[in-house]
């Protein structure tokens, strides 16, 4: 019996498989060499292809580093979480958002490398402005969930203010980890968070807080 011929990829699906290559490699680069010491010649070898074919796919570092960002940015936009249910009880609420929102957003290492191509693209305005526009997208992803999920805070005049707070908290924590590993100061924090999560809801009126029965 004749076997089956292999079928033979596409030149685009070649492409975007050396694409997906280099995306990779420089993760790992940048975790572990920093922005500055993810060079052309390091991301292309640690993705074992030449400094030619990377200056293929992607013209420029800065470039490369803007793919990089979005595909992590791209990936939190289009994987949700599973933030808890808005008739669960509060405090199960404040518990499972605050740990659905650090296990698929900021514990994860892609949050650490986002952030260490944020500071290092410091010197590139275009690139910059480009980050910053994916994160403000990403940031009204969350608020939506987040007052979806607690309702308590729908309407309250500074209620956007404190889930800027409670974003910027986990922001904090997690970048703490560039200082090593602090798993028990890390959980004690993310305790704290939830508590005063749920206080503030708790203190919301009455009129918010019927809306979870």
């Amino acid at each position: 019996m004749p076997t089956a011929t292999p079928l033979r990829r596409s030149h685009r699906d070649r492409s975007d498989a050396t694409r997906a290559q280099l995306i990779a490699a420089a993760i790992r680069v940048v975790r572990e060499k920093a922005f500055h010491g993810a060079s052309v010649f390091e991301v292309a070898k640690a993705a074992g292809v030449t400094p030619g074919a990377f200056q293929h796919h992607f013209g420029t570092k800065a470039e490369l580093m803007m793919q990089v960002t979005e595909s992590i940015l791209r990936g939190d936009l289009d994987d949700p979480l599973a933030w808890p249910k808005a008739t669960a009880s509060l405090r199960r609420r404040a518990e499972g958002a605050v740990q659905a929102l650090w296990k698929r957003v900021y514990e994860p290492e892609r949050f650490l490398v986002a952030w260490q191509i944020y500071f290092g693209s410091a010197s590139d305005d275009a690139l910059r402005e480009r980050l910053a526009a994916k994160r403000a997208e990403l940031s009204q992803v969350l608020h939506g969930r987040f007052l979806g999920t607690f309702p308590e805070l729908a309407g309250q005049r500074d209620g956007a203010a404190f889930v800027d707070t409670v974003l910027s908290t986990l922001r904090g924590i997690a970048m703490t980890r560039l200082f090593g590993p602090q798993q028990e100061l890390v959980d004690a924090q993310l305790a704290q968070l939830a508590r005063l999560i749920e206080l503030r809801c708790a203190a919301a009126p009455a009129s918010n807080r019927r809306k979870t029965t």
